[in-house]
């Protein structure tokens, strides 16, 4: 069963790709949850990243936590990545 679009939902499906960041030694952190406005923002940590090559590329990692989030939490949404290595 899907949850409905609440910060609790949104946080607990960014929890779960948190993990993906974490086995490579960065980190995904919420900067802004606002489920009124459909909004989601997040931040890509690699401050403790030894090998940037080794991390899930921009691209892939965005489709791999809408979709991850899609399938978790209904709705539309917009999702927001901040990427340290998009410029």
């Amino acid at each position: 069963m899907s949850q409905t679009m609440t910060a609790e939902a949104l946080t607990a499906a960014v929890e779960e790709m948190r993990t993906l960041l974490q086995g490579d030694g960065g980190d995904l952190l919420i900067k802004e949850v606002n489920p009124a406005a459909a909004r989601l923002h997040l931040v890509v940590d690699l401050a403790n990243v030894e090998c940037l090559d080794c991390v899930v590329p921009p691209d892939m990692l965005r489709r791999l936590i809408v979709d991850s989030i899609a399938k978790k939490v209904p709705g539309e949404l917009e999702v927001l990545i901040d990427d340290p290595r998009e410029t």
